[in-house]
Formats: structure tokens, C-alpha cells, sequence
């Protein structure tokens, strides 16, 4: 099935140089969007194709390559030659030539381009002399690299043929120039956490960023969890860490932030020796909050930062957040500049980009306040303190620095200060809250809405998003990404967005995942049941399921997103069938064995994810007990049930029922998951019913 892709197709209206570059390549014919459409019943075979890339163009531009002929070969089976030799293209019926030099050396002249570094792209295919040439081409390395991703999202297969939607003639250039991403969360089970992955993991997740046209990955390596000197454990990781930033930079050609406390340091490593599943925050026996006024506190902040920097030195941006975690009540701006600038001394001695290393303020709550519930005009008082900050950073810290908007008022405090061209807005919780149980969100409005708002700041340098469990939410990520890339795409509905997701993930299983993905919300158990059954069908395919541009590069395999698929859907059909039946008059046995099969499989999703753990920490909550209407009748109806239909439903009756159930469950799962995350809440709602 044809999909609108996710670029924006320029008119001749761009600056001339561009337009030059442009009418070089194909002539000034540039058909609008719709034509491109409705000119796609030609397929472009890509079947026998070589690739073609300079051996002098960027790193990430050769492996952008090759990574391309490997997904060709995904599709045919067949071996695609990747070479920086014009040769290789004589006896070949297909040539992608990959880069501006590649493309000159094919005899098309990409002339001069503006603005390079704005990673605009070119793709076209066009016949020559009975070879089919497609030319994939920026002004300079990083629009080549925007590019080769661009042109793997419009490959299509049929069995084990590979070809384009065509001909193409396609000049991409994005909407928003930053478009980054941030992980955080809590400390769940593999793979759903981030803290659990091995270089491996973050290495195909760095993948699937770029796939989206991702160009800033800003990672937190959770330092402040090592105390110092370092084990040797914790050297090992960070080596991890430093490995995995070359590898987004010199293998993706993103830029890489590294995020930090400014004064949060380990003081132990609470008896856990592998710092992915270290104890956090344990403050005043693992981790400690540091005085910046206190000279003996601060040299043990900069302990930490040299230990780390030592390591960790091939960032481009070390970035602290002013709070949570760290910060000190009442402390001035002076001591965060005094914070920013010992840092400073230490990455100019350490860091492999030495001055040219940014330092950056995540401006989330203010370096120093102290939250007042009864604060009268907050938001302006806010926007007034981060102005005060960013002309605190003007006065004291030198270039280069930049700035991460936590919130929307405090766009308004960079537009003040005339500094909107340095600041990222990093609207937390679009993509998803945090913490916040293992589901897959869907609804695109509240990512539309931060989009939205950065659309009123047009000086803005980027925006970025940010996951606690990846492999659940890519519907929201992908809105977000493909609408930074393209502002256009904002408007394409769910159901659309949903489908070329699909389309990505398992491409000959398009249909059928973005169906899955809808019925999560769906209310009727049958058509549940149904595409569940569809779903089962699919995974026991296994490996003969064709992974997409996204798809191939899952992890711990291919289909962990249509196993979360599978997992979710069987939670909301047991919830769908216990309020199904209790629209009519079911017998209590019959109502004990839909709320065990409904405990049943949330507990099983809660033990696969390690969301169980999460009632350590207090902070566990599930979706057991949404206070909607019609869970709110349920309840009553059951309630009714127990009762046998009497006026009166006596505790004792609903108690029975429950810890019948509860014995049952106590089998399989722990005590505190069982009674305080289903059994307990399930029956208050019962009682508190009418």
C-alpha cells in the first residue's frame, strides 16, 4: 500500500544556490506532492543493486551505506556490493550512488548548496543508458546521512524483490533543525528499562533513533551513582558508555549530551557491583546532595566529574539539570555558574574536543528554589528566575553553552534573553510520564501540543522527546519525530500514523499491527479476542516475519514490539470480557473466574516487566481501577452479583470472593503484587460502589 511520506517536497522557491543544486540535478520541473503520489505506479526495481560511496566521505556516511545494502540484502537474499570504486557500476542494472562525490563521479555536477548543515537531501531516480540510477545526496555529510535514512523508509519489498514507489524526485530538508531524544525511567526488567541494556542494546536503540532522524541522543549514564575512586565495575561501564557515544557519533553522525546532576555523587555503591541495577536514590546512605558553598563538599563534587570525564571525554555536551536529581534550597545562581565552570576547567583538560565541548543547563525547577504551594503567580515568577539564570550564564560562563526549556514558560524566558537559537524544548511527559506503567500509549495530542508550542517560537534551536520504556511507545515517538522532521505531518491522523508505523516495525504485517495498536483502547472482547487470535497467528511465525527499517533493528529480537502488543491485548480483553458479562446477570463463579483471569494476566505483565518491584519504592500504580463510568458500573454490578440480588451486599460476601481469588493468585505471584496491586484496590471499589 502507497503511504505519503514523511518529507517535506520543496518548490522552487527555496534560495537560489539551493535551487541551483537542484535544477543541476533534475531539471526545473519539481511536481508537487500529490503528483509524486499519483506517479508512484512505476516501481524502481532496486533487485542487483550496488552502492556506491566515496571512501573519503564521513564515517557515518559509509556505514549509512553499508547498513542500507544490508537491509537490501535483508529483502532479496542476495549479497549487495557496497563500493567506493565507479567500476563496480559498469556491468550493474542498478546503481545508488550515496554522497555529493559519488554522484559528481556518476557526471552529476551537485554544484554549490546553502546552508550546509541543515541536512537537506535529494533523492531521485532516473534511466541512463539501461541502468537505473538513483542518486541519494545533501550539500554536505550530515544531509547524506539524513538521506540514506529518508530513502530506506520508501523501500518496498514484494517477496524477495526490492524496489521504490516511483520514479523519485525528492528534496527533503527538515522543519525543526534539533531533534533529539532522552531516556529515563525506572529500574525495570530487561529490556524495558534502558538501565538494563548492554552496549549491544544501546547500539541498535542509536539505530532506531536514526531510522527516525534522530540527530541528538542525550544520555544519562547515571554517574551519580558511582562513588569514587571508581570500582573497577564501574570503569567498565563507563567505558561501555564512552563506546556507545563514538558509536552515535561516528556511526550515526549525532551529536551526543551527556546529563549530569550538579551536585549529586555516590557515596556507595550499596552493595550492588553492576551500576545497571545499582539502588537509586537512597540519598545520605548510597547517594549524597553536595554543598557548592562548602569547600570540602564541592572538591568531592569535582572528584566525581574528573573521575568521569577522565572516561566519558568524547561528548559533545555535558548537560546538568538544575534539580531532581541534586540542587540545593536556597543556593544562589552564582554557585551553579561556580558548578558550570569548575566543569569547565575539567573538560578542557580531559575532553577530546576540548574547548569546543558545550556545556548545557537543563532548566527544569531552578538551581536553588525551594517549591511554596501557597506562591501566588508562579509561572511568571518562574519565567522571571529563569531569565535571571540564562543572564547569570551570559555574565559568567563562556562559550560554548546552550540551553534544555523544561516547560513552555521558560521558552519564554530564553525569547527574553535572546537565546531561543541555543535552547532545545524538552517538554517531559509528551511522549510518556515517568514513572508510569509499562502501556503503550496511544493519542497523539499531547505531542501535537508540544509541537505546537514550539511552533510559536520559530527561533527555536529544537526540540526533543523523551521514553522510560522504548519498546512500548513507539506510536507517540514516531509522531514526534516524523512530525519534527516534516511540521506538515502533525496533521495526519492517528489511524494513518498508526498504519506507516505498522509499516516500518513488519511491513508485510502492516494491516494487522496497526490494528493491534487500536485495540488496545478497543471495548468489544470479540474484535479483541479476534485480532488477538491474528496476532498469535503472526507470532508463531517467528523468524520468518520480514522486519522493517525499524523492525530490524528490535531488540531482544524482531518481534519484542508485537510481543508487548500481544501481552497488552490480553489484559485489555480480560477486562472487556469481566465488563461484557456483567452487563448481563453472571454467577459469582463465573464473575471469580473473569476477575482471576484479569488479575492474572496483569500480574503476569507486572512480573515480565518488573513493574512489581516498583511497591519497593511506593510508588507502584496500575491501571486496576480506572475511575471510568463504565468500570464504575461494573463494580456496582458486581456488587450486586455477590449479594445474590438482595438489597444489602455485606462485607463479608465481597471479602470471600476476593480472597478466594487471592489464594489462587498467591500460587503464582508475591504477596504485596497480589494484594496491593489488584486484590485490595479491586475490592475498596466494590464496597465504595453503590
Amino acid at each position: 500500500m502507497n503511504r505519503r511520506p514523511p518529507e517535506t517536497q520543496k518548490d522552487i522557491s527555496v534560495p537560489s544556490l539551493l535551487f541551483l543544486l537542484f535544477f543541476v540535478l533534475f531539471g526545473a520541473n519539481v511536481p508537487s506532492m500529490g503528483a509524486q503520489h499519483e506517479s508512484r505506479a512505476q516501481r524502481v526495481s532496486l533487485d542487483g543493486a550496488v552502492i556506491l560511496v566515496d571512501g573519503n566521505e564521513s564515517s557515518y556516511v559509509q556505514y549509512g551505506a553499508r547498513d542500507l545494502g544490508s537491509y537490501l540484502s535483508e529483502i532479496t537474499g542476495k549479497s549487495v556490493a557496497v563500493s567506493s570504486s565507479i567500476n563496480a557500476a559498469q556491468k550493474a542494472g542498478v546503481v545508488i550512488a550515496v554522497g555529493q562525490r559519488m554522484a559528481r563521479a556518476m557526471g552529476t555536477d551537485l554544484g554549490s548548496a546553502s546552508e550546509p548543515g541543515d541536512e537537506t537531501c535529494v533523492i531521485r531516480s532516473f534511466e541512463k543508458g539501461g541502468t537505473t540510477s538513483v542518486v541519494v545526496a545533501g550539500p554536505d555529510p550530515h544531509g547524506t546521512n539524513m538521506g540514506i535514512a529518508t530513502f530506506m523508509q520508501l523501500i518496498r519489498a514484494d517477496g524477495k524483490a526490492a524496489y521504490l514507489n516511483g520514479p523519485i524526485n525528492l528534496l527533503s530538508k527538515p522543519s525543526i533543525a534539533v531533534r533529539g531524544i532522552h531516556l529515563n525511567g525506572w529500574p525495570l526488567k530487561y529490556p524495558y528499562a534502558f538501565r538494563s541494556w548492554g552496549e549491544e542494546d544501546w547500539k541498535r536503540f542509536i539505530d532506531i533513533a536514526w531510522a527516525q532522524r534522530v540527530n541528538l541522543f542525550f544520555l544519562w549514564p547515571f554517574v551519580e551513582i558511582m562513588p569514587v575512586p571508581l570500582s573497577a565495575e564501574d570503569e567498565a561501564y563507563l567505558q561501555t558508555v564512552h563506546r556507545v557515544v563514538d558509536y552515535a557519533q561516528n556511526q550515526r553522525g549525532m551529536e551526543v549530551w551527556i546529563m549530569q546532576s550538579a551536585n549529586r555523587i555516590g557515596i556507595s555503591d550499596c552493595g550492588t557491583r553492576d551500576s545497571r541495577f545499582r539502588t537509586y536514590w537512597v540519598l545520605g546512605e548510597c547517594q549524597k546532595d553536595m554543598d557548592p558553598a562548602d569547600p570540602t563538599q564541592f572538591s568531592n563534587v569535582l572528584r566525581s566529574f574528573e573521575a568521569f570525564y577522565k572516561i566519558v571525554n568524547n561528548a559533545d555536551a555535558f548537560c546538568f539539570i538544575d534539580s531532581d536529581p541534586g540542587g540545593w534550597p536556597h543556593s544562589p545562581l552564582s554557585d551553579q555558574t561556580k558548578i558550570f565552570n569548575a566543569a569547565r576547567k575539567l573538560l578542557d583538560r580531559y575532553s577530546t574536543k576540548s574547548q569546543k565541548t558545550k556545556l548545557v543547563d537543563w532548566m527544569w525547577l531552578g538551581w536553588g528554589r525551594v517549591f511554596d504551594p501557597t506562591e501566588k503567580n508562579r509561572e511568571e515568577n518562574s519565567v522571571a528566575f529563569m531569565a535571571d539564570t540564562i543572564r547569570n550564564f551570559k555574565e559568567h560562563l563562556p562559550e560554548p553553552w546552550e540551553l534544555i526549556a523544561g516547560s513552555a514558560a521558560f521558552l519564554r524566558s530564553s525569547q527574553e534573553e535572546s537565546t531561543l537559537s541555543k535552547t532545545v524544548y524538552l517538554q517531559y511527559g509528551a511522549i510518556e510520564e515517568e514513572p508510569a506503567f509499562p502501556s503503550t500509549n496511544l493519542g497523539l495530542k499531547p505531542v501535537r501540543d508540544v509541537l505546537d508550542v514550539a511552533a510559536e517560537y520559530p527561533k527555536l534551536k529544537g526540540v526533543m522527546g523523551n521514553n522510560e520504556l522504548m519498546l512500548l511507545q513507539f506510536p507517540r515517538t514516531y509522531y514526534f519525530f516524523a512530525s519534527s522532521w516534516d511540521t506538515k505531518y502533525k496533521g495526519m491522523p492517528e489511524e494513518d500514523v498508526l498504519r506507516e508505523l505498522a509499516g516500518q516495525l513488519y511491513p508485510e504485517q502492516m494491516e494487522l499491527i496497526a490494528e493491534s495498536f487500536l485495540a488496545l483502547r478497543d471495548e468489544d472482547p470479540d474484535k479483541i479476542a479476534a485480532t488477538l487470535a491474528r496476532l498469535d497467528g503472526l507470532l508463531r511465525q517467528g523468524g520468518a516475519v520480514r522486519a522493517g527499517v525499524l523492525g530490524r533493528h528490535l531488540f531482544p529480537d524482531q518481534l519484542a514490539v508485537a510481543k508487548t502488543l500481544r501481552a497488552q491485548l490480553g489484559i485489555r480483553l480480560a477486562r472487556q470480557s469481566l465488563l461484557k458479562a456483567l452487563r448481563d446477570k453472571p454467577s459469582v463463579r463465573k464473575c471469580e473466574s473473569l476477575v482471576q483471569d484479569y488479575f492474572d494476566k496483569l500480574l503476569a505483565w507486572n512480573q515480565e516487566t518488573g513493574w512489581d518491584k516498583m511497591l519497593d519504592i511506593s510508588i507502584w500504580t496500575a491501571p486496576i481501577y480506572d475511575q471510568d463510568k463504565e468500570l464504575t458500573e461494573a463494580m456496582s454490578r458486581l456488587k450486586q452479583v455477590l449479594g445474590d440480588g438482595a438489597p444489602y451486599t455485606s462485607y463479608r460476601q465481597i471479602n470471600d470472593f476476593f480472597d478466594h481469588i487471592a489464594n489462587t493468585l498467591l500460587n503464582k505471584y508475591g504477596q504485596n503484587s497480589v494484594m496491593i496491586g489488584c486484590v485490595e484496590p479491586f475490592k475498596l471499589a466494590v464496597v465504595q460502589t453503590q
